[in-house]
């Protein structure tokens, strides 16, 4: 009999990661969450929370994630956050077309494997 370990206790990957910029000029940053339980229905809508808090760490890299330094890290309680314009400029010196992103579910044992992606600002 197999029996999983602690891999199959953690959060999977968010998905879909987005950045969009907004009338502000700070950029929206956001992902779907996933679910490991009642996650596998055909309707719309957001999946069940399998963890006791929904929570993430959100990186900002400053190029592939590969080979990347982290710009900014920070815990943020839902799956979106918005980058203020003077941040962005803090850590970049100026306004990007394109962000490198990592983000990770942080869940009751650890945090999940990380969505990585580099995402074109809308």
């Amino acid at each position: 009999m197999f029996s999983g370990g602690i891999r199959a206790e953690t959060p999977l990957s968010p998905v879909h990661l987005t950045a969009t910029r907004l009338e502000s000029g700070d950029i929206g940053i956001g992902w779907i969450r996933r679910g490991r339980i009642e996650a596998d229905g055909w309707t719309a809508g957001d999946v069940a929370l399998d963890e006791p808090v929904e929570a993430y760490r959100l990186e900002i890299l400053d190029g592939p994630a590969m080979a990347a330094a982290v710009r900014r890290q920070l815990e943020v309680a839902a799956p979106r956050w918005t980058y203020p314009q003077l941040a962005e400029s803090a850590d970049f010196g100026g306004r990007q077309s394109a962000l490198a992103l990592r983000v990770a579910q942080i869940g009751r044992l650890s945090a999940g494997i990380a969505a990585e992606a580099t995402v074109r600002i809308r």
